[in-house]
């Protein structure tokens, strides 16, 4: 009897005008969004080829140089520094996330760490119109079109009579409940499943991103945690038609829902955050540890004058208070980092009261492109900067040690000068951090099950 209802929700929906609508859409919308976050992805890819070879043939220039220490002293003190770039994720064709929001290159010097941004140099109406990605139209559009598609499941064959008879047949009510959510289900899965196929084989043909095991899996995972999203909000549909009677009325409580969840709630999460977890301006950080510089060159001078001609014992003290204001300044940049990431787990916490933000968090972290993409660039930023500056003084003491010349014709290499390396998660380690989001989603679909069942178990079909 359930493979006759099952079968029954299959050929009414696929027979429907909304599926053809539906099916039409998710082509249309996946295609052409896979379509442009390609040629954006190729895009960007060329452009960091192109600034990553500049960059490189600036340190060869450098280290070619017939005075490679002039050079380098002209370009650490007076140009431009060095470069670093990073490279855009693959899988951003999929979830952009914050791929576009983070910068593209990183300066570097004696003076500064300053990553750079070549905004300036792009059509500002990439900002006014972005590209949407497939996330985007799987949060928005296809969410909606899930609860349209399903709205008027019990109310509908109420006001149309056909529920009725149906149990007049003496049909348990459990397997026409079950069965409408499997037929109906299926009926929106199956377009979606193909319009993702078209989009992945689309990829593949164009030979834009390098297909690898790693690329599948995350592809894979997104697709099953988009399917798992849909069907949220399927099961929601079907709550609200148990608690309507009237199709126009369930239509109403619908749109509300949706506007709630995927609107309001993930936007107001942020503002809440905020206001229960206040963060120091950047701005107060750099004044704060101007002040901490301020007092250590004090100190210097101090000992300087008080402790002239004491040789080794003032440049002792002269370390310590330079290490101690260097320990100040680094422990407000952890209370920084500490209490940002205090503020985004509670954001991430309070959003998660809306499927949107759980299918939203788990489908950036497995295309690498979420808040961990931001953990990683700043993670990196610094040690870039470490690096560095590691490397210089290491160049500068083996310079002057060797009386102004440099020590021997190999020592400094260009594929052994420090580089902006950004550290990708395993899948697996991603896919253990994603389980919550993923578990959440099953949480609802089972909730939202169960209140359609005790609600359609006392639903009134006369």
């Amino acid at each position: 009897m359930l493979l006759s209802l099952i079968r029954k929700e299959i050929v009414l929906g696929v027979l429907s005008l909304r599926f053809a609508v539906t099916f039409v859409l998710f082509f249309v919308l996946t295609l052409v969004s896979v379509f442009t976050m390609t040629r954006g992805y190729e895009r960007s890819l060329r452009l960091h080829e192109v600034s990553a070879a500049r960059h490189h043939e600036q340190v060869r220039s450098v280290l070619e140089a017939e005075e490679p220490d002039e050079a380098m002293h002209d370009i650490l003190f007076g140009g431009s520094g060095f470069y670093g770039d990073r490279a855009p994720r693959p899988t951003s064709i999929f979830v952009k996330g914050l791929e576009d929001r983070l910068p593209t290159h990183v300066n570097v010097s004696l003076w500064q760490v300053r990553p750079v941004d070549d905004d300036r140099y792009r059509n500002p109406l990439f900002r006014l119109f972005a590209s949407p990605d497939y996330a985007y139209i799987a949060n928005i559009v296809i969410s909606l079109l899930a609860l349209l598609f399903v709205f008027d499941a019990v109310c509908g064959e109420k006001e149309r009579g056909t529920l009725k008879i149906l149990l007049a047949n003496r049909v348990p009510r459990d397997l026409v409940l079950l069965g409408k959510w499997i037929g109906g289900y299926l009926s929106l899965a199956a377009p979606l499943a193909a319009a993702l196929f078209a989009a992945f084989t689309y990829v593949v043909l164009t030979g834009s991103v390098q297909v690898d095991a790693d690329f599948l899996s995350r592809f894979l995972w997104i697709a099953g945690v988009s399917l798992l999203y849909v069907s949220v909000f399927f099961a929601l549909g079907m709550l609200i038609s148990t608690l309507t009677h009237k199709a126009s009325t369930a239509l109403l409580v619908s749109l509300f829902v949706w506007i709630c969840w995927i609107l309001v709630i993930p936007n107001l999460a942020p503002v809440a955050a905020r206001l229960a977890v206040a963060v120091p301006t950047l701005q107060k950080i750099e004044a704060e540890k101007a002040a901490v510089d301020r007092e250590t060159e004090i100190g210097v001078q101090r000992v300087g004058r008080n402790m002239l001609g004491y040789g080794r014992e003032a440049e002792e003290m002269t370390d310590e208070i330079e290490r101690q204001g260097q320990a100040r300044k680094d422990r407000i940049d952890q209370y920084y980092r500490d209490r940002l990431r205090r503020q985004v787990d509670l954001s991430r916490n309070l959003a998660r009261a809306s499927p949107s933000a759980s299918f939203v968090l788990a489908a950036s972290d497995l295309s690498g492109t979420g808040v961990d993409l931001f953990t990683a660039f700043n993670t990196a930023v610094r040690r870039y900067g470490e690096e560095f500056s590691e490397h210089w003084w290491e160049w500068d003491e083996e310079y002057h040690d060797n009386n102004g010349d440099m020590p021997d014709d190999g020592w400094l290499q260009v594929d052994q000068w420090p580089a902006l390396r950004m550290e990708r998660a395993r899948l697996d380690t991603v896919v253990d951090a994603v389980l919550f989001d993923v578990l959440l989603l099953v949480v609802f679909n089972v909730l939202f099950f169960l209140l359609s069942y005790l609600f359609f178990l006392r639903y009134d079909v006369t």
